[in-house]
């Protein structure tokens, strides 16, 4: 099957919000928000449901009204009911201005891995999966998680991502090298997505040539949630079956010098003392694959945007040392991961509003990224700004720990295009296609273009 064909897996149509769950961008944002009175409906811990509150807002992260641009939604929450109550999906608060979302980020309050009393993880979603298992180490709370941050850091830390940049440069070059002659290709598939699917395998030792074959499960399994949870358990379990037969292959034959994966890492490490477990490496190796796409929708993104505003372009072809610090710029402009999920371990105030224990946060990482209080003209990207603040890789003890590795990547891919392909231009504007759910990841996922062909 044609790769592209394939990518109609998870480019298809996605079915609406459930009913009275949302009601799309324009017109669901008419209410003030007072800081005081309860929400409506609440489904907290206390749960005390509330009278009408008018600062509940009929937000809905799974809206595909809001996939190729969320941001407008964002602004209104910002300016009418930065910390508001959403009556979709049982019920949760969204947190859309910086110094909240930081907050929400930092503050120990604010749980990943709060469990009911049936040991369902509420974890970083809404809604909920439903699962036991745990995405370690996002899923895991301070002091716990940083256990297993420590197993993971020099892997990906900055002196690491460094010297692999001649093996990511090398990818880069070959994906366009396979295309170069052709004069057209969708730079998603040829480039943007491959090369962080190639380096991701190496990471999990798996081989190269499977790639596509497992990151398109990985999308399988996230657009199937919310609204097929057994469809998305079933993909992500086919996932868990290739990495159990690595992890098994590991465990008996053992691991050598020659094995640059994680595999070494992680079976030698320890967690409090005991070794990790089977079904600890097997998670944090599955939270690793969800890094593809990030990387891939970032710099896809970007790249259309560039070709929208050839300005902007002209600027980075002629002085590419430009380009590091446009990773950090496009990240705070699009933010490829909207936002996460957070449960209330007590009752605390934020924003002025009181927020109950047990109830859900989405702290919206896109929106702190576009607020007009910390980012002046937040819209536009802007190379010369200050973009120390940015949140696109979140906050506090889950900052991402993959940043210097998508920085690489993202820079590798657009010094390779921007260097041996500049004249690229979008063929079809009609097949440009984005995430249809903001709540796995937003960002181009088909960006077909042609330009002149060269030999290489």
């Amino acid at each position: 099957m044609d790769v592209d064909d394939q990518l109609g897996s998870y480019r298809g149509d996605r079915p609406g919000p459930i009913a009275g769950s949302g009601s799309g961008v324009e017109g669901a944002y008419g209410s003030g928000c007072p800081y005081s009175g309860a929400r409506a409906g609440s489904t907290g811990a206390a749960g005390q449901a509330g009278g009408a509150d008018p600062g509940t807002e009929d937000f809905d992260s799974h809206d595909p009204a809001l996939a190729e641009d969320p941001f407008p939604a964002y602004a209104r929450l910002r300016s009418r009911c930065p910390v508001s109550w959403s009556g979709a999906w049982g019920g949760f608060w969204v947190a859309t201005r910086h110094a909240e979302v930081s907050e929400a980020g930092r503050d120990g309050v604010f749980r990943t891995g709060h469990l009911l009393a049936d040991g369902t993880l509420q974890g970083v979603t809404i809604p909920p999966l439903g699962q036991t298992g745990r995405l370690v180490p996002l899923e895991e709370d301070a002091p716990r998680n940083l256990k297993f941050r420590k197993l993971l850091s020099s892997f990906y830390s900055a002196g690491r991502v460094r010297e692999r940049m001649p093996e990511l440069r090398r990818l880069a070059r070959e994906s366009v090298d396979a295309v170069i002659s052709e004069g057209a290709c969708d730079l998603v598939t040829a480039l943007t997505l491959r090369v962080p699917g190639v380096v991701t395998m190496r990471d999990l030792g798996l081989p190269d040539d499977r790639w596509f074959e497992i990151d398109s499960l990985v999308h399988q399994a996230l657009l199937a949630a919310p609204h097929d949870l057994a469809g998305a358990r079933d993909h992500a379990q086919r996932i868990t079956m290739a990495l159990v037969e690595e992890l098994d292959v590991r465990r008996e034959y053992g691991t050598d010098t020659t094995d640059r994966s994680l595999f070494p890492l992680l079976l030698a490490g320890r967690v409090d003392g005991e070794p990790v477990s089977d079904e600890d490496i097997l998670s944090m190796l599955y939270l690793i694959l969800l890094g593809i796409d990030p990387v891939s929708s970032l710099t896809a993104t970007a790249l259309l945007h560039l070709e929208e505003h050839p300005s902007l372009r002209a600027r980075l072809i002629a002085d590419p040392a430009l380009i590091p610090r446009a990773a950090d710029e496009f990240l705070r402009w699009m933010s490829p991961v909207q936002g996460t999920a957070r449960t209330v371990a007590e009752h605390v105030e934020l924003g002025g509003r009181t927020l109950r224990a047990g109830e859900r946060v989405f702290v919206s990482w896109a929106s702190a990224n576009r607020d007009e209080a910390v980012f002046a003209d937040p819209d536009t990207v802007d190379l010369d700004r200050d973009i120390s603040g940015h949140l696109a890789f979140g906050a506090g003890s889950h900052y991402c720990l993959g940043a210097s590795l998508v920085r690489a990547l993202f820079t590798v891919m657009l010094e390779e295009v921007l260097t041996r392909i500049p004249d690229y231009r979008v063929s079809d504007r009609g097949a440009v296609t984005w995430f249809p759910d903001i709540t796995s990841f937003y960002g181009v996922i088909s960006l077909p273009v042609r330009f002149t062909p060269r030999s290489g």
